[in-house]
């Protein structure tokens, strides 16, 4: 048996033992002044008064050592829970604004994909420009974007990278001969609803529902879900109105 699967079966044999080197590890110097004080106490009893007094200033030194070390950790972590605190809050106006403006590009595709499916004689008149998404002023060049959390700083990449999808795709084909609208608005409410997806999870790093009061239609999680669902349902009756149509224009085999 090799070195290492022993000390692992020996350790999980005595949890006591274990629990003791697993502080040792974590907090060494700690540990070694408490060695140090027990070793003192122990020559203190045995009257030997230069060696004990020797352990205890030794233990002395490395328990204020600890303790200096332990506080500027701590100061650390306060510092840098406070610079992530003060990044969201820098952050979240800009972040709101754009996730608004995606919301709306997603709410003005649904009655525009109905419209086209069906067959409305009467369009809404919305232009190409009301479906390009706002662009990020702050992100990534703002230095408090450092100081976000790895998890905030991925949340907000990702839904920001996923604007250019929804934007690239209003440019190449709106408009484009010989391509259905019913097609195109159903592409853009797609690429809109896979970037409020992510912007989700935006609203829920960068606490948006907090920050920002609900409105009279609701907070801004409750607006995307509700888009979300009603794009759904659009989608399945144009399915339904298109397999009807189908079936009208398949002939009937009489035998």
């Amino acid at each position: 048996m090799d070195l290492k699967r022993w000390t692992a079966s020996y350790r999980a044999r005595y949890p006591a033992i274990d629990r003791m080197l697993c502080f040792a590890q974590r907090m060494p110097q700690l540990a070694l002044a408490i060695v140090l004080f027990g070793a003192g106490l122990l020559a203190a009893v045995a009257h030997v008064a230069a060696l004990a007094g020797a352990l205890f200033g030794a233990g002395a030194a490395l328990l204020g050592t600890w303790i200096t070390e332990f506080n500027n950790r701590r100061a650390a972590l306060d510092e840098k829970s406070r610079r992530q605190i003060a990044a969201r809050d820098y952050l979240s106006p800009e972040l709101y604004r754009t996730i608004e403006r995606v919301l709306y590009i997603h709410e003005r595709a649904i009655p525009n994909f109905i419209s086209a499916s069906a067959e409305h004689e009467i369009k809404p008149n919305d232009l190409k420009e009301d479906f390009i998404p706002y662009w990020p002023v702050l992100y990534p060049s703002a230095p408090q974007f450092r100081d976000l959390s790895g998890e905030e700083a991925a949340a907000l990449i990702a839904f920001y990278d996923s604007l250019h999808s929804l934007a690239q795709f209003v440019t190449d084909w709106w408009g484009r001969e010989g391509q259905l609208p019913v097609n195109i608005f159903n592409m853009i409410m797609h690429r809109a609803a896979e970037s409020l997806k992510l912007a989700l999870v935006c609203v829920d790093k960068f606490e948006l529902d907090r920050r920002y009061p609900a409105q009279a239609s609701g907070t801004i999680s409750s607006r995307i879900e509700r888009s979300t669902s009603t794009a759904a349902k659009a989608r399945d009756h144009h399915i339904a109105r298109f397999e009807a149509k189908t079936t009208k224009t398949v002939p009937v085999n009489r035998g």
